[in-house]
């Protein structure tokens, strides 16, 4: 029988490097979309910037989530070991978390241990102890594995639903439009403002060409504030990084 599962993967690629962790998240996706079921969208979840930690440009790990059988799981984590030891980055640490949500014996631990790797320096043992706590399948794959702290903070920060933003964003056509027209789009359900309440759908949006989704209440929402007009417009990349 199938199960709600999570995947996150942290620590891939290098500066130059051609392929991102995001483009081989979005890899290991279409594997399981193609070969067992369709997975969730793919969050990326900002961990702690330190001179001590390896990274390229941001220090941030992908996560999705997918329902899959054990014998499947097995399938979907050796796929993942090989797909990244063979496309990940020269000097990358990759790491990767799966767990199914069922199996987590304390996910507000987990939830824990993820918003502590966005202000704390962590190390190695202490992902392992609580993943194999927490019965999570937790893997270091090369150069010493120091991505599989950033893998299990992923997962936990996605389980709690309120932290990262959506890869990718939305090319928009149109400079504004009705709350309603948008939320008829089917990319959102709900659009909120900066202090997350809801937006009336007769207010006008007014939109960047490239939008970007952030996670409450573990869904896809958009982040807008009100302009000196008194119209809304939607949050830049900048603006959302406060959040």
């Amino acid at each position: 029988m199938r199960e709600e599962i999570y995947v996150c993967i942290d620590d891939t690629d290098e500066i130059g490097y051609p392929k991102s962790t995001g483009m081989l998240a979005q890899n290991i996706v279409k594997f399981i979309d193609e070969n067992f079921a369709p997975c969730s969208f793919i969050s990326r979840h900002q961990l702690l910037l330190d001179e001590h930690i390896n990274y390229t440009s941001h220090n941030s790990s992908m996560c999705f989530s997918t329902v899959l059988s054990p014998f499947e799981r097995d399938e979907v984590v050796k796929f993942i070991q090989e797909f990244l030891l063979a496309k990940s980055a020269p000097s990358a640490e990759p790491g990767t978390a799966v767990a199914f949500k069922g199996d987590i014996t304390d996910i507000s631990g987990l939830i824990n241990f993820g918003y502590r790797a966005k202000s704390e320096y962590l190390d190695k043992s202490e992902a392992y102890s609580q993943a194999k706590r927490q019965n999570v399948y937790l893997k270091g794959l090369k150069n010493g594995g120091r991505g599989v702290i950033g893998a299990l903070a992923g997962l936990g920060l996605r389980l709690g639903g309120n932290d990262g933003k959506v890869r990718g964003c939305i090319k928009m056509t149109q400079d504004e439009m009705r709350a309603a027209e948008f939320l008829n789009l089917g990319y959102v359900s709900e659009i909120l403002d900066e202090n997350f309440n809801k937006i009336k759908n007769d207010e006008t949006i007014v939109f960047g060409r490239n939008l970007k989704l952030v996670i409450k209440n573990s869904i896809p929402v958009l982040l807008v504030k009100k302009d000196s007009n008194g119209r809304f417009r939607s949050l830049d990349v900048e603006e959302l990084r406060g959040f």
